[in-house]
């Protein structure tokens, strides 16, 4: 089972998405992967051992980071 991640953290089956929400969903990731997505990391447990990194992400590079062909296979399961 997929899950869909909300802003606020809710996880919502994408079985459940609204039609409109899954097509705005993947063209919002579609324009992420023209533009570029950034993806930030960090931990540590001291001041000492603290790190940070980021990548940039694009095209299908970008699509699998944001999941783009599960929401695309639930669209077209919809569509059969």
């Amino acid at each position: 089972m997929k899950f869909h991640k909300t802003k606020d953290g809710k996880l919502i089956k994408l079985a459940d998405l609204e039609l409109s929400h899954l097509e705005n969903i993947l063209k919002l990731i579609e324009r992420k992967a023209k533009e570029g997505l950034t993806v930030r990391m960090g931990g540590g447990s001291t001041a000492e051992d603290v790190w940070y990194d980021d990548e940039k992400y694009y095209g299908e590079d970008a699509k699998r980071q944001l999941n783009f062909y599960d929401y695309k296979a639930e669209l077209k399961s919809r569509q059969s």
